[in-house]
């Protein structure tokens, strides 16, 4: 009995250690962008000196755009580990509030568009109203209209899941477009900036993308696996 309860003892130490690294693990990853922006922003310059006009408005779209990217992120890799042995390592009111930070998501990228909509309208004295178009004339607009395609998708997915009562059938097959919204995220945070291709941001993205896809492919491969037993 004495082994048995030491066994379970050091089981549950080991759980408890794993759960302190994993808090640990991701205060870090949610706090990284906003460094990332720090670095890359002067922020209290412009506060203090001045700025080009719009331009605050533009690097806090910028601070939204990343938080939106992580966000969109966590949200699907969470969701399709969820069921899986890493589920353990997710903080667990994430899981329980899924709604909650889907709508913390939605707003974080509403607020990403308006400021930079915003920035922009404040640079050309006008209201920028073609950028809530598509466009695809060129590298830059394309970009904008990957982001855009994105956030249209987004809208459906939350707007279908608030009438799951009554099509119960369709929702789910409608809400699994968030992967698509994912993908779409990251690439056109990936594309919109020159700075986000290069150093940190490149790692940044290209680990948000990658895990991504190893979230997609471990789910696939758990689902397959039911399927064949």
């Amino acid at each position: 009995m004495s082994e048995i309860s030491l066994v379970k003892s050091s089981i549950l130490l080991s759980s408890a250690h794993l759960g302190v690294w994993g808090q640990l693990f991701w205060l870090v990853v949610f706090v990284l962008p906003l460094c990332l922006w720090h670095i890359t922003s002067d922020v209290y310059g412009y506060f203090r000196y001045g700025a080009p006009t719009g331009q605050i408005w533009y690097v806090f779209s910028k601070l939204f755009g990343l938080y939106g990217a992580l966000l969109i992120w966590y949200q699907a890799f969470s969701t399709l580990l969820k069921n899986t042995c890493y589920s353990s390592t997710f903080p667990s009111w994430t899981l329980l509030r899924h709604r909650y930070l889907g709508g913390l998501t939605l707003l974080v990228i509403t607020c990403h568009i308006a400021f930079f909509v915003t920035a922009v309208s404040l640079r050309e004295e006008t209201f920028a109203w073609n950028l809530l178009l598509p466009d695809f004339r060129d590298f830059y607009h394309t970009a904008i209209t990957i982001g855009l395609i994105g956030f249209a998708m987004a809208l459906m997915a939350v707007f279908v899941a608030t009438l799951r009562g009554r099509f119960p059938n369709i929702w789910k097959v409608l809400h699994r477009a968030m992967l698509a919204v994912v993908t779409l995220g990251l690439v056109h945070g990936f594309l919109i900036g020159t700075e986000t291709r290069y150093g940190l941001f490149e790692i940044f993205y290209c680990s948000l993308m990658v895990t991504f896809l190893g979230a997609a492919w471990l789910r696939w491969r758990e689902a397959r696996g039911r399927v064949l037993l």
